[in-house]
């Protein structure tokens, strides 16, 4: 029987720091996304990083994206690479600065040029902390064919993982089918999966599959999975395992949704869900 996710299990996944701890021992994560159509998708990703805790928090954006990046949030650290988009010139100035790090997302509001496609490819291949992709760069994996030598986390929506699989798995379909589908692709390619939906399916590298019901349908608002996978990768940059952030970030994301609709309703926006991060995530304190 697949175990669902309680606020116990999440208390023991948590990271905690040391009351000594200085700034950057308690994750330096980047933040790599945006083009020339989207801006907001690494702002709201880099919101889930910090209010999950992270101490440093980098953004790399396109030269067009530089400028309403650095003057919204001083929280963030802003550097940017050539151009209207991510291609082949900016993966050496992100390789190299990954190396100051302790995890990197890679995907909000990249759009899917193909040129942007074949960077990823690259850019996956030549880092060596861990990595969470998102939206677009989640299919860079239809062109890998050899397990990756860093850990990787992927955070798609059904419609992300059926691109991704080539297989059908309707949001109402067969829970046990999805199981084994999730099982299948996270042990094949050694990756941590976190399946977005009403009920989110948590795989890790190993095969083990959890569940998630926090949450509710307010949380279909543009962005909610911004925010989600900037707090898985933020947790990991604090320490924790990649299963064990993507299973805390998933339950402290849902319950922050509900918290929300307690006082809103289904009216609230992502930005929303970054900032009650705190209120949900100081219960694991204690």
């Amino acid at each position: 029987m697949m175990k669902d996710l309680k606020q116990s299990d999440v208390r023991k996944l948590y990271p905690r720091r040391a009351p000594d701890s200085h700034k950057g021992m308690n994750g330096r994560v980047m933040v790599v996304g945006g083009s020339i159509e989207y801006y907001g998708a690494p702002m709201l990703a880099a919101l889930g990083a910090l209010y999950g805790g992270a101490d440093l928090v980098h953004l790399f954006v396109p030269e067009c994206n530089f400028n309403v990046s650095r003057s919204i949030y001083p929280d963030f650290i802003v550097h940017s690479f050539p151009g209207d988009y991510l291609d082949m010139k900016a993966i050496t100035p992100v390789i190299d600065f990954s190396r100051k790090c302790d995890a990197i997302l890679i995907g909000p509001g990249l759009g899917e040029r193909e040129e942007t496609g074949e960077a990823l490819l690259k850019l996956v291949k030549g880092l060596e902390i861990p990595t969470v992709l998102d939206a677009a760069a989640i299919q860079v994996f239809q062109k890998i064919h050899e397990v990756p030598s860093q850990q990787i986390v992927i955070t798609p929506h059904h419609n992300e993982f059926e691109t991704l699989t080539g297989k059908d798995i309707k949001i109402s379909g067969s829970l046990s089918n999805k199981v084994v589908l999730l099982r299948t692709l996270a042990t094949d390619l050694k990756i941590n999966i976190l399946l977005k939906g009403p009920t989110d399916l948590i795989a890790s590298e190993d095969g083990e599959v959890v569940s998630n019901c926090t949450g509710n349908a307010g949380m279909t608002v543009g962005g909610s999975g911004d925010v989600l996978c900037g707090l898985v990768t933020g947790l990991i940059g604090q320490g924790a395992t990649p299963f064990a952030a993507c299973q805390a970030a998933a339950w402290v994301l849902g319950r922050a949704g509900d918290e929300l609709m307690k006082m809103k309703g289904y009216n609230y926006s992502a930005s929303d869900l970054a900032f009650e991060i705190p209120y949900v995530a100081r219960g694991f304190l204690s």
